[in-house]
Parts: structure tokens; C-alpha cells; sequence
């Protein structure tokens, strides 16, 4: 695993753990690093197959 997807990996992380608070997701793609909410919501999707708000419900 290189740095960028070890960081990437951690960052879900932590973004899984603010979603179960019930985070909004535009806090969580804020606090765990990402430049826009669209950016995350597509590596969330990509990484987990739906989005994170969808996430939040489960």
C-alpha cells in the first residue's frame, strides 16, 4: 500500500467513526481533510459502493 491510499484508508476511517455521531457529511469531508463534500461523497462511493448519507441510516 503506497502513502496516498494508506492516508486515503485512514481518512475513511476516521470519517466512518464521525458519521456514526451523525456528523453532517460536509463536517465529515471537512474535518477529515477533503477540499470539497463532492470529492469525498466520490472516494466514499467508489470505496464502500453508496454514499456516505446513505451511510448514516444503516
Amino acid at each position: 500500500m503506497t502513502f496516498p491510499q494508506w492516508r486515503t484508508q485512514l481518512r475513511l476511517h476516521h470519517a466512518l467513526i464521525l458519521l456514526t455521531e451523525r456528523t453532517p457529511v460536509t463536517a465529515v469531508a471537512h474535518q477529515c481533510g477533503w477540499s470539497s463534500t463532492s470529492a469525498f461523497i466520490e472516494v466514499f462511493r467508489r470505496t464502500f459502493g453508496h454514499t456516505p448519507g446513505s451511510h448514516r441510516t444503516e
